[in-house]
């Protein structure tokens, strides 16, 4: 199954978003990680800035099962996922799946939130887009894949320079 995914982080989040991107790439072996961008917060009362990415990955788990495992790294991460206001507090990570495709293409037009969208059509202006490290690699101001090297045990950042979403993203992983 392929997914498309939101990230966003305001706490920590120069560290928070790189950790879960860690997590995600060690487990699935390679993401396409959209620009990172800075936005404010939509629905929450806080003056914190969220660092947001889009991610698009696959696996074979269910939907439900892949959420079950975004919040057990949401939790690993500090977030308080019994909290019954929990979505509308502040937080370490948030990991959502925007859409779901069993054999792709995804499109995201079910994608709402408006830095999204940007980010989907590539309306970001760089002003609000942020760098941050995942290994020995920087993310932020273009689409790029990342790949996890388990003879290494490293991640390789590769610049695509490409849209998230576009005709060539399975050609960005080899063997699938």
């Amino acid at each position: 199954m392929w997914y498309l995914c939101g990230l966003g982080s305001n706490i920590d989040p120069v560290n928070n978003l790189p950790r879960a991107l860690d997590s995600l790439v060690r487990r699935l072996g390679r993401l396409r990680v959209s620009p990172v961008v800075v936005t404010r917060p939509q629905g929450i009362d806080t003056e914190r800035d969220f660092l947001n990415a889009l991610v698009v990955l696959q696996s074979p788990l269910p939907v439900a099962a892949l959420k079950a495992w975004f919040n057990r790294i949401e939790a690993e991460l500090g977030r308080d996922r019994s909290d019954p206001d929990s979505s509308r507090k502040d937080r370490p990570i948030d990991i959502d799946i925007l859409e779901v495709s069993e054999h792709g293409p995804l499109t995201g037009d079910a994608v709402e939130e408006d830095y999204f969208r940007r980010l989907l059509e590539g309306r970001v202006r760089p002003d609000e887009v942020r760098r941050v490290a995942l290994g020995d690699g920087r993310l932020g101001e273009a689409t790029a894949t990342v790949h996890w090297d388990h003879g290494t045990g490293h991640e390789i950042v590769v610049d695509q320079r490409q849209g998230l979403l576009d005709h060539t993203f399975e050609t960005a992983f080899p063997g699938q």
